[in-house]
């Protein structure tokens, strides 16, 4: 999870603070004229809106994938932060840390491995290396945002070997030696992760991430899985060129956004299950092949409600993420919890992830609970000290693989401090409580007792500009029965971030740090 100004594993964008706006601002000026002219003209825009506004849901993930291909493609050379050309892997270099500005939400768990395979010309072969011993997963995602495959160590996944990833169109043979992936559409955005232990094993990390390969299938050699290397471009470029959704820059008419959206549909043909909403979104000239800001049937009121559904669809969606964030508070104890990567015909959760966490995996792979308030419903800031406190029985969580609860500011980056400490994890030395329990010490200065400054994870500097923070914890294998539980909110689940207050203990009666 996360974003990238380039390649983009995408932002967890300050939901609460926009959402919370956009619940109190209205509509809009453009509404308020309707509300004061004319009932009819209302009337019809107000319809309008509300399907325009189903119709900005349903496409934006689309659109976003497109900019997000064309952003991550820009480059003819890896450039080390996942940018690279079409059909090869362009691996991170290096974790994150509190000056990185490229990645949003960044992960100090994994190291990422980014390819956007293009099937338009062939079909194309993905290596890995058989007997990887540490946790790697490749997550291979549809246009529309539906994790369809993984290969790689997670349950469910496809083991290591050498895959023929084939478009909709291909009808040749599959070489021996090669398992056929059959992608549904013919652009593939294959996201690799491979556990990184910390700094001192970025070698070794990296290593393994060099025998992920890509090739195309007429340059494929069973006894030579890694044998060819993409041609070296005559002049090496790295120099991302920043793309965006029509519609959406400065000067440009908002309502060109769906005829954008009417190209891609057309691109890359939604799915069978997709008919019933593109039936009742065409009737406001919104679909395959449409183009509505050309279409002459449409009335001014109408026009208006696609301008608006575009300008206020990226509030509107945060708006309901944190609508939902809310109604599932005291299930999950404080903490947003879903299962991602397939969608189906949930298309408003499916732009609510877009726009919170482009490229999540299936359940299967890793889970991502996130936590923007405290017990008592208060943001989470670095004005005050809390303590995150899991009980014994939630002390480990039941991973296969590996946990993490990292801290975040209000921009989505690390916040700096002195011991360089972003996340604590089971990696982490921490110390528990006699009865089994585990408290972390959530506060900008270190705590003056030295065992309790083995929990502590930093928070951001009162004096800082930004004091604001949320939580992400991160869930590597859990069984099924494990996602169930996390899912119903019956089983495991993260720990109570509890404000410390006066005498030094929390209102649940935690001690604080001292």
């Amino acid at each position: 999870m996360g974003t990238a100004t380039s390649p983009r594993v995408r932002r967890l964008s300050a939901a609460l603070a926009v959402g919370l706006a956009v619940l109190a601002a209205g509509t809009g000026s453009a509404r308020a004229a309707y509300d004061a002219g004319d009932p009819a003209q209302k009337a019809q825009y107000d319809a309008a809106l509300s399907l325009a506004t189903r119709g900005y849901e349903y496409g934006v993930p689309l659109l976003d994938m497109q900019k997000t291909f064309a952003t991550s493609t820009s480059v003819n050379v890896a450039n080390g932060r996942g940018g690279g050309p079409a059909n090869a892997f362009s691996n991170f270099a290096r974790l994150a840390d509190a000056k990185d500005r490229t990645v949003v939400a960044p992960n100090a768990d994994t190291l990422y491995s980014m390819a956007w395979l293009d099937l338009s010309g062939q079909p194309q072969v993905i290596h890995t290396a058989k007997a990887t011993r540490r946790f790697h997963v490749l997550e291979l995602l549809s246009p529309y945002e539906e994790n369809f495959a993984n290969i790689g160590a997670p349950d469910r996944a496809l083991p290591d070997g050498d895959y023929l990833v084939t478009g909709p169109g291909f009808s040749g043979r599959v070489p021996r030696g090669l398992t056929r992936i059959r992608s549904p559409y013919d652009r593939v955005w294959v996201i690799g992760r491979t556990f990184i232990a910390g700094r001192a094993d970025l070698a070794a990390t990296q290593k393994v991430m060099r025998t992920y390969r890509i090739t195309p299938l007429d340059h494929w050699n069973a006894a030579r899985p890694y044998g060819y290397l993409q041609p070296r471009p005559r002049r090496a470029d790295r120099t991302i060129d920043e793309a965006h959704i029509p519609g959406t820059g400065a000067g440009e008419d908002p309502a060109t956004f769906f005829d954008a959206l009417g190209a891609a549909l057309v691109r890359f043909p939604p799915p069978a299950a997709d008919r019933p909403i593109l039936s009742q979104l065409r009737t406001l000239g919104i679909g395959p092949g449409l183009h509505p800001t050309k279409d002459a049937g449409l009335t001014d009121p109408q026009l208006q409600a696609l301008r608006d559904a575009v300008t206020q669809g990226p509030g509107d969606v945060q708006s309901k993420f944190v609508a939902r964030y809310f109604e599932g508070f005291d299930k999950y104890g404080g903490w947003a919890v879903s299962t991602l990567g397939s969608y189906g015909t949930d298309y408003t959760f499916r732009a609510m992830i877009d726009k919170v966490g482009l490229g999540a995996p299936r359940p299967e792979v890793a889970m991502y609970p996130l936590a923007l308030l405290d017990h008592d419903r208060g943001a989470l800031t670095g004005t005050k000290r809390y303590v995150a406190h899991f009980p014994a029985k939630y002390a480990h969580p039941p991973v296969r693989f590996f946990w993490s609860m990292t801290l975040y500011d209000g921009d989505g980056f690390f916040v700096d401090n002195p011991l360089g400490r972003y996340l604590v994890n089971d990696r982490s030395g921490l110390r528990y409580n006699a009865d089994g329990s585990l408290d972390v010490y959530i506060q900008p200065d270190a705590p003056t007792d030295a065992a309790q400054q083995r929990n502590w994870l930093p928070s951001p500097q009162p004096t800082a500009a930004t004091t604001g923070f949320r939580l992400i914890v991160r869930l590597y294998g859990l069984s099924p029965s494990a996602i169930r539980g996390v899912t119903a909110g019956t089983g495991w689940r993260g720990p109570t971030i509890l404000p410390c207050g006066a005498g030094n203990v929390t209102s649940q009666g935690t001690a604080c740090a001292r």
